[in-house]
C-alpha cells in the first residue's frame, strides 16, 4: 500500500468508530478493539516500512464497510476530528 492509501484505511477506520460511538452501535467491544488495532498497526507502518499489516477479520471489513456506506449516505461529520490528521482524508 502506498502512505496515501495507508493514510485513507486509517482515516476510514476512524470514521467508522465514531459513526459507531455517536449514531449506531455497530461493533462490540472486540470488534473495536480488533480496529484499532489494526489502524494503530497502519500508523505503525507509516514509521516502518518493514512492519506487517493486522487487517481486520472478513467479518469485520463487511461490517466495515456497511458502516462506512451509511456514513457517507447520511453526510456523516464525527463531532471530534481525528486526533492524529487535521483533516480525514475519504477517497
Amino acid at each position: 500500500m502506498s502512505r496515501n492509501q495507508i493514510e485513507i484505511r486509517i482515516a476510514q477506520l476512524y470514521l467508522a468508530l465514531q459513526y459507531c460511538s455517536e449514531r449506531s452501535k455497530s461493533f462490540t467491544p472486540g470488534e473495536r478493539i480488533c480496529i484499532n488495532q489494526e489502524r494503530f498497526q497502519w500508523m505503525h507502518i507509516l514509521d516502518d516500512e518493514t512492519a506487517s499489516p493486522r487487517p481486520v477479520s472478513q467479518a469485520i471489513e463487511n461490517k466495515l464497510k456497511e458502516v462506512l456506506r451509511l456514513a457517507d449516505h447520511y453526510n456523516f461529520k464525527p463531532y471530534y476530528g481525528n486526533p492524529f490528521k487535521e483533516e480525514i482524508l475519504i477517497a
